[in-house]
């Protein structure tokens, strides 16, 4: 199987809602193949309306989830403009396959960040091209493929990233992040707790992997993009009529409805 029509099966399995077994006829060989699927993944939800690229998420930013699907690192996702939502946002239930939800700290970029021929070093070397912190609410969908889907094959479907919902942005000292604390509510039921530092052992380290990543694949970071660093807590997986809220220490709550 070539890979355009791996492409074609992919993104046609994931645009009908179908569950993830319908891909076992693709076998991604490597980690390039995986990124030059997804690039083909975004570039069709592109032509599909979904607008253009306004931010990415980092998946598989803690060493539990790593180990689910036998990696050591993290991974990224577009996120398409569209698909970014304001706070109280209602979604129907009937346009995912398995709606999941993550309680995430995201920050905007504030200017452009250059692509460095040898990436960045540290946190430090990124904080002057960010500048606003926010909550945000990140919306999956992993087609109930739980701890099965390969580690190419999530890269390949984009991460699984169906958008996401954003609080009102602040300003803070970025390097205290780790510190912040936060909880995933449910129909007003905690669902789980997290701390910043459950992300790489801070989120600016998330946002240091992404940068370099990107600049390995011709990609860069613009003013204005929004990057989610990555879950505090477990998924959780609503039901229609739930609210599903996130607070996070000195971030504007955020949440969104299922109906």
């Amino acid at each position: 199987m070539n890979v355009q029509d791996k492409i074609n099966i992919l993104y046609n399995n994931c645009k009908n809602l179908l569950s993830y077994e319908f891909d076992n006829s693709i076998e991604i060989k490597n980690v390039d193949e995986a990124y030059l699927i997804q690039d083909s993944f975004i570039n069709l939800k592109k032509k599909n309306g979904f607008g253009e690229i306004g931010g990415w998420k980092v998946a598989l930013t803690n060493p539990e989830m790593q180990k689910l699907v036998g990696v050591d690192n993290p991974v990224e996702g577009a996120i398409l403009n569209s698909l970014i939502y304001k706070n109280n946002v209602s979604l129907k239930l009937e346009n995912y396959c398995h709606l999941g939800v993550e309680a995430e700290i995201a920050l905007k970029i504030h200017k452009d960040i250059p692509s460095k021929i040898n990436g960045f070093n540290s946190k430090e070397e990124i904080t002057p091209y960010l500048k606003e912190v926010m909550i945000a609410l990140e919306i999956v969908d992993d087609r109930n493929s739980g701890a099965n889907i390969t580690f190419e094959k999530l890269i390949a479907q984009n991460s699984m990233n169906h958008g996401c919902v954003i609080g009102e942005p602040i300003e803070m000292d970025l390097m205290t992040l780790d510190e912040l604390e936060g909880e995933l509510i449910v129909s007003d039921n905690i669902f789980g707790r997290g701390k910043g530092k459950n992300v790489l052992q801070h989120p600016l380290n998330s946002v240091l992997y992404l940068v370099n990543n990107l600049i390995k694949r011709g990609r860069k970071l613009y003013a204005g993009d929004i990057v989610l660093t990555g879950s505090i807590s477990t998924t959780c997986w609503p039901k229609s009529g739930d609210k599903v809220e996130a607070h996070i220490d000195k971030l504007n709550n955020v949440s969104l409805n299922i109906f």
